[in-house]
Protein backbone atom coordinates (compact mmCIF):
# COMPACT_ATOMS: atom_id res chain seq x y z
CA UNK A 1 0.00 0.00 0.00
CA UNK A 2 2.78 2.30 0.47
CA UNK A 3 2.54 3.01 -3.35
CA UNK A 4 -0.42 5.09 -2.67
CA UNK A 5 1.82 7.43 -0.50
CA UNK A 6 3.56 8.22 -3.60
CA UNK A 7 0.75 8.60 -5.92
CA UNK A 8 -0.61 11.72 -3.46
CA UNK A 9 2.90 12.92 -3.45
CA UNK A 10 2.74 12.59 -7.61
CA UNK A 11 -0.77 14.77 -7.31
CA UNK A 12 0.53 17.39 -4.67
CA UNK A 13 3.63 17.85 -6.62
CA UNK A 14 1.67 18.30 -9.60
CA UNK A 15 -0.41 20.74 -7.80
CA UNK A 16 2.32 22.52 -6.73
CA UNK A 17 3.71 22.53 -10.70
CA UNK A 18 0.13 23.92 -11.80
CA UNK A 19 0.63 26.69 -9.31
CA UNK A 20 3.74 27.75 -10.19
CA UNK A 21 2.23 27.98 -13.94
CA UNK A 22 0.18 30.20 -12.79
CA UNK A 23 1.81 32.44 -10.67
CA UNK A 24 4.99 32.17 -12.89
CA UNK A 25 6.84 31.00 -9.88
CA UNK A 26 10.25 30.14 -12.07
CA UNK A 27 11.83 28.80 -8.40
CA UNK A 28 8.81 26.44 -7.67
CA UNK A 29 8.47 25.29 -11.02
CA UNK A 30 12.04 24.26 -11.24
CA UNK A 31 11.70 22.68 -8.15
CA UNK A 32 8.28 20.57 -8.61
CA UNK A 33 8.43 19.37 -12.34
CA UNK A 34 11.61 17.23 -12.57
CA UNK A 35 10.16 15.13 -9.37
CA UNK A 36 7.00 14.70 -11.62
CA UNK A 37 7.82 11.72 -13.47
CA UNK A 38 10.05 9.98 -11.03
CA UNK A 39 7.67 9.96 -8.48
CA UNK A 40 5.24 8.11 -10.98
CA UNK A 41 7.48 6.01 -11.70
CA UNK A 42 8.51 4.47 -8.07
CA UNK A 43 4.38 4.08 -7.77
CA UNK A 44 4.08 2.25 -10.86
CA UNK A 45 7.07 0.16 -9.67
CA UNK A 46 5.82 -0.60 -6.13
CA UNK A 47 2.19 -1.01 -7.58
CA UNK A 48 3.83 -3.83 -9.75
CA UNK A 49 6.44 -5.15 -8.58
CA UNK A 50 4.87 -8.22 -6.95
CA UNK A 51 3.08 -9.05 -10.59
CA UNK A 52 5.87 -8.57 -12.57
CA UNK A 53 7.23 -4.75 -13.32
CA UNK A 54 6.95 -3.47 -17.40
CA UNK A 55 10.18 -1.57 -17.28
CA UNK A 56 9.59 -0.41 -20.25
CA UNK A 57 6.94 1.74 -19.36
CA UNK A 58 9.85 3.03 -16.38
CA UNK A 59 12.18 3.48 -18.98
CA UNK A 60 9.60 5.72 -20.71
CA UNK A 61 9.10 8.02 -17.51
CA UNK A 62 13.12 7.75 -17.01
CA UNK A 63 12.76 9.60 -20.26
CA UNK A 64 10.02 11.50 -19.95
CA UNK A 65 11.96 13.20 -16.69
CA UNK A 66 14.50 13.81 -19.02
CA UNK A 67 12.72 15.92 -21.32
CA UNK A 68 10.66 17.73 -18.84
CA UNK A 69 14.66 18.71 -17.26
CA UNK A 70 15.82 19.38 -21.05
CA UNK A 71 12.86 21.81 -22.09
CA UNK A 72 12.76 23.62 -18.76
CA UNK A 73 16.49 25.10 -20.24
CA UNK A 74 15.09 27.51 -22.64
CA UNK A 75 17.07 30.15 -24.58
CA UNK A 76 18.90 27.68 -26.68
CA UNK A 77 17.55 25.56 -29.34
CA UNK A 78 19.73 22.18 -28.56
CA UNK A 79 18.09 22.08 -25.14
CA UNK A 80 14.70 21.75 -27.40
CA UNK A 81 16.32 19.28 -29.20
CA UNK A 82 17.19 17.07 -26.25
CA UNK A 83 14.12 17.71 -24.66
CA UNK A 84 12.46 16.18 -27.82
CA UNK A 85 14.54 13.36 -28.83
CA UNK A 86 14.37 12.27 -24.97
CA UNK A 87 9.95 12.46 -25.53
CA UNK A 88 10.58 10.44 -28.83
CA UNK A 89 12.53 7.53 -27.01
CA UNK A 90 9.74 7.60 -24.45
CA UNK A 91 7.13 7.34 -26.96
CA UNK A 92 9.37 4.46 -28.21
CA UNK A 93 9.51 2.53 -25.24
CA UNK A 94 5.71 3.23 -24.67
CA UNK A 95 5.20 1.80 -28.46
CA UNK A 96 7.35 -1.28 -27.78
CA UNK A 97 5.48 -1.88 -23.99
CA UNK A 98 1.92 -1.72 -25.98
CA UNK A 99 2.43 -4.27 -28.85
CA UNK A 100 3.55 -6.81 -26.48
CA UNK A 101 1.09 -6.39 -24.41
CA UNK A 102 -1.08 -7.20 -27.32
CA UNK A 103 1.14 -10.11 -28.72
CA UNK A 104 -0.98 -12.65 -30.60
CA UNK A 105 -4.16 -10.78 -30.14
CA UNK A 106 -3.80 -8.16 -32.62
CA UNK A 107 -5.72 -10.71 -34.99
CA UNK A 108 -9.27 -10.14 -32.38
CA UNK A 109 -8.76 -6.01 -33.22
CA UNK A 110 -11.39 -4.97 -34.40
CA UNK A 111 -11.34 -2.74 -38.18
CA UNK A 112 -13.86 0.02 -35.85
CA UNK A 113 -11.15 0.47 -33.68
CA UNK A 114 -9.41 2.77 -36.13
CA UNK A 115 -12.05 5.28 -35.51
CA UNK A 116 -10.35 5.63 -32.53
CA UNK A 117 -7.55 8.07 -33.90
CA UNK A 118 -10.25 10.25 -35.50
CA UNK A 119 -10.15 12.78 -31.57
CA UNK A 120 -5.97 12.49 -31.74
CA UNK A 121 -6.41 13.57 -35.94
CA UNK A 122 -8.77 16.28 -34.99
CA UNK A 123 -6.17 17.84 -32.48
CA UNK A 124 -3.48 17.76 -35.18
CA UNK A 125 -6.09 19.33 -38.08
CA UNK A 126 -6.81 22.33 -35.65
CA UNK A 127 -2.84 23.02 -34.11
CA UNK A 128 -0.83 21.99 -36.74
CA UNK A 129 -1.54 25.13 -39.12
CA UNK A 130 -0.99 26.76 -36.43
CA UNK A 131 2.86 26.19 -36.33
CA UNK A 132 3.87 24.08 -39.74
CA UNK A 133 5.07 27.46 -41.12
CA UNK A 134 7.40 28.35 -38.32
CA UNK A 135 9.35 25.70 -37.57
CA UNK A 136 12.36 26.61 -39.69
CA UNK A 137 14.75 24.24 -39.94
CA UNK A 138 13.58 22.14 -37.07
CA UNK A 139 10.64 20.96 -39.70
CA UNK A 140 12.07 17.41 -40.18
CA UNK A 141 12.74 16.80 -36.97
CA UNK A 142 9.23 18.20 -35.65
CA UNK A 143 7.96 15.63 -38.75
CA UNK A 144 9.52 13.00 -37.53
CA UNK A 145 8.17 13.35 -33.57
CA UNK A 146 4.58 13.88 -35.48
CA UNK A 147 4.95 10.38 -37.11
CA UNK A 148 6.15 9.09 -33.42
CA UNK A 149 3.76 10.29 -31.17
CA UNK A 150 0.92 9.20 -33.48
CA UNK A 151 2.07 5.82 -33.27
CA UNK A 152 2.55 5.62 -30.26
CA UNK A 153 -1.19 6.47 -29.99
CA UNK A 154 -2.12 4.42 -32.61
CA UNK A 155 -0.07 1.27 -30.68
CA UNK A 156 -2.45 2.14 -27.63
CA UNK A 157 -5.52 1.94 -29.44
CA UNK A 158 -4.42 -1.63 -30.92
CA UNK A 159 -4.41 -2.41 -27.03
CA UNK A 160 -8.30 -3.05 -28.14
CA UNK A 161 -7.42 -6.27 -28.98
CA UNK A 162 -6.73 -7.51 -25.85
CA UNK A 163 -8.68 -5.17 -23.64
CA UNK A 164 -12.47 -4.32 -23.63
CA UNK A 165 -13.27 -0.59 -24.91
CA UNK A 166 -14.65 0.38 -21.68
CA UNK A 167 -11.96 -1.75 -19.44
CA UNK A 168 -10.01 0.89 -17.88
CA UNK A 169 -6.60 -0.75 -18.82
CA UNK A 170 -7.35 0.67 -21.87
CA UNK A 171 -9.65 3.56 -22.33
CA UNK A 172 -7.26 5.14 -19.83
CA UNK A 173 -4.13 4.57 -22.10
CA UNK A 174 -6.11 6.20 -24.89
CA UNK A 175 -7.34 8.84 -23.34
CA UNK A 176 -3.65 9.42 -21.57
CA UNK A 177 -2.02 9.17 -25.21
CA UNK A 178 -4.53 11.10 -26.31
CA UNK A 179 -4.05 13.92 -23.51
CA UNK A 180 -0.03 13.59 -24.47
CA UNK A 181 -0.29 14.61 -28.17
CA UNK A 182 -2.86 17.48 -27.26
CA UNK A 183 -0.06 18.68 -24.52
CA UNK A 184 3.21 18.53 -27.18
CA UNK A 185 0.53 20.29 -29.93
CA UNK A 186 -0.10 23.08 -27.63
CA UNK A 187 3.86 23.11 -26.98
CA UNK A 188 4.50 23.43 -30.44
CA UNK A 189 1.74 26.06 -31.36
CA UNK A 190 3.34 28.19 -28.60
CA UNK A 191 7.19 27.77 -29.50
CA UNK A 192 6.76 27.73 -32.94
CA UNK A 193 4.42 31.00 -33.67
CA UNK A 194 5.13 34.09 -31.90
CA UNK A 195 1.39 35.26 -32.51
CA UNK A 196 -0.21 32.84 -30.14
CA UNK A 197 0.90 32.59 -26.85
CA UNK A 198 -0.36 29.33 -24.92
CA UNK A 199 -0.66 29.21 -21.30
CA UNK A 200 2.20 26.57 -19.35
CA UNK A 201 -0.50 25.83 -17.19
CA UNK A 202 -2.77 24.05 -19.77
CA UNK A 203 0.48 22.23 -21.28
CA UNK A 204 1.24 21.05 -17.87
CA UNK A 205 -1.69 19.74 -16.87
CA UNK A 206 -2.85 17.67 -20.40
CA UNK A 207 0.63 16.47 -19.64
CA UNK A 208 0.50 15.69 -16.16
CA UNK A 209 -2.77 13.90 -16.45
CA UNK A 210 -1.85 12.15 -19.57
CA UNK A 211 1.32 10.63 -18.17
CA UNK A 212 -0.90 9.36 -15.16
CA UNK A 213 -3.49 8.05 -17.26
CA UNK A 214 -1.05 5.84 -19.34
CA UNK A 215 0.63 4.63 -16.45
CA UNK A 216 -2.45 3.67 -14.29
CA UNK A 217 -3.90 1.93 -17.10
CA UNK A 218 -1.01 -0.29 -17.46
CA UNK A 219 -0.50 -0.66 -13.88
CA UNK A 220 -4.18 -1.89 -13.82
CA UNK A 221 -3.56 -4.25 -16.68
CA UNK A 222 -0.68 -5.63 -14.84
CA UNK A 223 -2.78 -6.69 -12.04
CA UNK A 224 -5.18 -8.19 -13.94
Amino acid sequence: MIEYIFLIVYFLVAAADLFACIKENRKLEYFAKPLLMPILAIYFILGTYTFGTDWLIVLALVFGFLGDVFLMLENEEKWFMFGTAAFLIGHIFYIISFLISVGANLLAFPLWGILLILPAILILFLTFPKFKDHMGELRIPVYVYIAVILLMHFSAILRLAAFDLLCPCFILVWIGSMLFILSDSMIAVDTFNDDIEISHFYTMLTYIVGQFLITQGILMSILL
